[in-house]
């Protein structure tokens, strides 16, 4: 059994630099059969993803070198008791996806971190949200059980303000290890096509809108001060 410690989530942020050179992947998958998801437009979905863009547009009109900010969403995951408060994020002074942590009692170990660089939640495209794996007592963090996820479970975004909610359906969960995670390829799915080219986010080309919910997985690594992957759980939403 693997020690759970304290750790820094660090996600690669869009605008770092990255190696062009796609190397082959040896990866721990819970992933099932592969499932075609079609998008379904519907009036009731136009209506909660007007919401839900009203919620985030004050935050999108911030830098990313501004600090993190509350938006009126929350991140539900039933499956694993997540009901999370969102906040907005953007890059720290490494270029790298900032994930707030504060003292031991910080609501920071509950919350959850949309990068704002990434799609609006619920657009077509993939937007980001990233979670800590254990707080600073070694327990639990929000995302502590992201790894229980399989295909089919739901995720939840869900407007604080009408209680207006987007539904996603898990599609696959990853484990890379920290060089897998720096290439290409990795931060394509974590972030969608822009991000990782320096450029803002863009539509994704199947049409439908996508989660990619981030946080550690493997073995601390003293120093480094991090874990030794990365697990990314894939959704799309559905009607």
């Amino acid at each position: 059994m693997i020690a759970r410690r304290r750790k820094k989530l660090i996600a690669a942020a869009g605008t770092a630099a990255v190696a062009a050179v796609v190397l082959a992947m040896t990866l721990t998958s819970n992933s099932g059969p592969s499932t075609k998801y079609v998008a379904m437009p519907s009036s009731k979905i136009q209506v909660q993803h007007h919401s839900l863009d009203s919620a985030v547009s004050t935050s999108m009109r911030r830098s990313l070198e501004a600090p993190a900010i509350g938006v009126p969403l929350a991140v539900v995951i039933p499956s694993i008791g997540v009901n999370s408060p969102l906040l907005a994020v953007g890059m720290t002074s490494a270029a790298a996806m900032a994930a707030p942590e504060g003292g031991a009692n910080s609501p920071d170990w509950s919350d959850t971190f949309w990068y704002r660089g990434s799609a609006v939640p619920g657009d077509v495209g993939t937007a980001t949200i990233a979670g800590h794996i254990d707080d600073r007592y070694g327990d639990y963090a929000v995302f502590g059980r992201l790894s229980e996820l399989v295909p089919g479970d739901r995720i939840y975004l869900r407007d604080t303000t009408t209680g207006l909610r987007e539904q996603f359906v898990v599609t696959s969960s990853h484990s890379y290890t920290l060089a897998q995670a720096k290439t290409l390829p990795v931060l394509d799915l974590i972030y969608g096509t822009g991000p990782p080219r320096g450029e803002p986010a863009q539509p994704s080309s199947d049409g439908l809108a996508h989660l990619s919910l981030v946080t550690c997985a493997g073995e601390w690594i003293s120093r480094l001060d991090t874990h030794s992957e990365r697990l990314v759980v894939s959704a799309v939403r559905v009607s």
